[in-house]
């Protein structure tokens, strides 16, 4: 079957770059074909680390993926009952509730599900979500009319308006949470026409991308207590070594550690990310340290896949050069961070790793308060906690809302574009897989039942 072709747009979200799809044009394939149409579209795999055969970066920040939809809305519903739960898109079994969706209090108007691309290798890790790629995933839903301005304008007596804050409900489909992702817009004229589109106003910037743009709030109520073992810290063996560290999922698990308790000093820590990359015994420990915290608790077990749970590595507040050749004070941060994602470092930090860092400010005997407490920082707080963090590529915040001690959502800014929107090729070996044996499968369904 050659001259298989597959919309999809590509974007960036915050410090992220992916492929993003509506899960329609997607859910037709069997899921080891979705997996080598994305891989082969993003370069993978690519032995030489480069994906330089398609979009991808060379880095778990710059290969990921999205399927978005409104639930239960165009995903062949039917059809893939019939072909059997083999077919089923990746994520929690009721992402797709239509009745659950429209709960005016707990429910979700975009189903976001998540993939981690990888580099070398051909199967999509769909277990995981990214908080930076939700801004890309509410722009999208925008740009394809997955969501209505005009309808949210109606419903709120807002009709005359040209400018909205308009809120997205999104289900992260692999974790079963939700945040509210809210895209300010504004109505402009074309042809005659009204139509909404993203504000024009550029407010934000975010360390790690030129420029400005329209900031993008996300926030994330936190329903269950995030920190998986009950406690603010824990110690754990690693090669015979007691490491204390704190476990927080705001989104997704991560592990805190003090930089020094594996071994990296004051001069290393504030090095870039590249120049850490080269340390492949740090490596070691960190991955031994990320495989022991997932054996705390049978939730941590079940998370575990190489994108979770990440580790962020903490160090007291410390004048570095950041990624861009500026200077970055101690004054300007309340710690110091590398976060580490898919066996990597990140370039500059995962929107869940600052998410888990705000989280872990909030409890006075986790590894963030020590660390800001020796680094001599002052840190608020109360009911709204905001932590600055230094990484390489600058600074970042979070806010977290904290209710009787206990943090109850966290808040943060992002911004998003879309770079492109086209078709992505599909080489004839793939389309191969989809034409047998599925195909005959699917097309006999087809006929039968009714596209939802």
């Amino acid at each position: 079957m050659p001259g298989v072709r597959v919309p999809a747009s590509f974007y960036r979200g915050g410090t992220s770059r992916g492929l993003l799809f509506r899960a329609a044009d997607l859910a037709p394939y069997a899921p080891e074909t979705r997996d080598a149409i994305v891989c082969a579209a993003m370069g993978s795999p690519d032995p030489d680390g480069r994906q330089i055969d398609g979009l991808g970066g060379g880095a778990s920040s710059l290969s990921k993926t999205a399927l978005v939809s409104a639930p239960g809305r165009g995903l062949y519903t039917k059809v893939l009952h019939d072909l059997g739960p083999d077919w089923k898109l990746p994520g929690v079994a009721w992402a797709d509730d239509v009745a659950r969706a429209s709960d005016p209090a707990s429910g979700w108007d975009v189903v976001y599900r998540f993939g981690q691309v990888p580099i070398d290798g051909e199967r999509v890790d769909w277990s995981s979500t990214c908080g930076n790629l939700l801004s890309a995933v509410a722009l999208f839903a925008l740009h394809h009319h997955i969501v209505r301005p005009g309808t949210y304008a109606a419903q709120h007596g807002l009709d005359d308006a040209s400018q909205l804050q308009l809120p997205i409900r999104i289900l992260m489909a692999a974790t079963g949470k939700r945040a509210t992702v809210t895209i300010p817009v504004e109505k402009r004229t074309k042809r005659g026409e009204a139509l909404w589109d993203l504000s024009s106003v550029d407010d934000a910037a975010i360390a790690g991308v030129p420029g400005t743009a329209p900031g993008i709030q996300v926030s994330m109520p936190l329903d269950t207590s995030p920190l998986p073992t009950g406690n603010e810290r824990d110690v754990l063996d690693i090669d015979g070594r007691s490491v204390p560290v704190t476990i927080v999922d705001a989104g997704l698990p991560t592990v805190l550690v003090h930089a020094s308790d594996l071994g990296v000093s004051a001069s290393q820590v504030t090095q870039g990310a590249a120049a850490l990359d080269q340390d492949t015994a740090l490596h070691a420990r960190i991955e031994a340290l990320r495989q022991r915290a997932a054996q705390c608790t049978p939730e941590l077990r079940a998370a575990l896949c190489s994108s979770a749970p990440k580790v962020v590595l903490v160090h007291p507040r410390t004048a570095y050069t950041s990624s861009s050749g500026e200077l970055v004070p101690a004054d300007q941060m309340d710690v110091l961070v590398r976060p580490v994602s898919v066996g990597q470092f990140h370039r500059s930090i995962m929107a869940t790793a600052l998410s888990a860092m705000a989280v872990a400010g909030a409890y006075p005997d986790s590894i963030v308060r020590e660390a800001i407490a020796q680094g001599g920082a002052s840190f608020a707080q109360g009911a709204q906690q905001t932590i600055t963090v230094g990484q390489p590529a600058g600074t970042s915040s979070a806010t977290v809302q904290v209710a009787d001690g206990v943090p109850s959502s966290i808040v943060y800014v992002r911004t998003a574009r879309r770079i492109m929107e086209g078709l992505a090729d599909v080489p004839e070996r793939i389309a191969q897989r989809w034409a047998a044996p599925y195909a005959e499968r699917f097309e006999a369904s087809k006929h039968t039942q009714p596209r939802s």
